[in-house]
């Protein structure tokens, strides 16, 4: 059986020869986390390691950092507009780590959530309050306006905080009426098209009416022009008719009013 001094050997060969590989890909940084067996002290290193392979020895663990610019994507819902619209956005933050180890050492691997989450929320849901509707759904200097302030109270933040990131830019995106406003707005313009199309109908009956009473009267003044009763002006109208459709049909047979027209040999 073994004793104390066996497991004790045991376990300081298990700590001398165990090691930890360390492969950062390019644009990446590991933050190196020891936590020894039983003796020393544990924490993170105050080096980075750097784009590569490495080997570490103990029990060490590591967090891999990405040193290029990096998107945080935030959906916001339910958001009021200065005229009471409740809207939907969602936005990004683009950012870059500067300092990974101060990062991780101070912040954690979930500083994002702990640190600027809720605090961003409460900047986007004040800045959207100064703005219409209209003004960020179809105004894009207005649009573009919101984002700088967003941006300027984001950076504001974490420069109070000390969290070693830049912010680059922060963009809220278009502002999208909830599921309930859009649909009564797409009630809204559907009705409004309703309306217009009304409007053109009547507008176009209204001109062939007019087109109709005016070809009338300039008739009736052609017929008193003429001396000829309307009887005889209707017989002169019915005549012109026939003679165009017989030059339409290149051959016809106009029968005086009271004949008696034979097709095909049968009365």
């Amino acid at each position: 059986m073994f004793n104390r001094t066996a497991y004790g050997l045991i376990a300081l060969t298990m700590s001398l020869t165990a090691c930890t590989v360390v492969t950062p890909d390019a644009g990446q940084q590991a933050v190196l986390i020891d936590q020894p067996y039983f003796l020393g002290h544990g924490g993170v290193r105050p080096q980075a390691v750097p784009t590569g392979r490495s080997i570490t020895w103990g029990s060490t663990s590591a967090i891999y950092v990405d040193m290029t610019p990096q998107t945080v994507h935030v959906a916001f819902n339910d958001y009021s507009s200065a005229d009471n619209i409740l809207l939907d956005f969602d936005t990004a933050i683009q950012y870059r780590v500067s300092d990974p180890v101060k990062l991780i050492r101070d912040f954690g691997g979930q500083w994002f959530k702990n640190n600027v989450a809720s605090q961003y929320s409460a900047i986007v849901r004040e800045a959207v309050k100064t703005k219409t509707m209209t003004d960020m759904m179809s105004n894009v200097s207005a649009a573009a306006d919101l984002d700088r302030q967003v941006t300027a109270q984001i950076r504001r933040l974490i420069r109070d905080n000390g969290i070693p990131i830049q912010v680059l830019d922060v963009t809220l995106g278009r502002a999208v009426p909830n599921a309930n406003v859009l649909e009564q707005m797409n009630e809204t313009a559907a009705q409004q098209q309703r309306l217009r199309t009304l409007d053109a109908a009547k507008l176009a009956e209204d001109a062939r009416k007019a087109e109709q009473e005016s070809k009338a009267a300039a008739d009736d003044a052609y017929r008193q022009k003429m001396g000829m009763s309307v009887e005889g002006y209707l017989q002169l109208q019915i005549a012109q008719i026939q003679a165009d459709a017989c030059r339409a049909a290149k051959q016809c047979v106009i029968a005086p009013p009271g004949s008696t027209v034979i097709v095909g040999g049968k009365l």
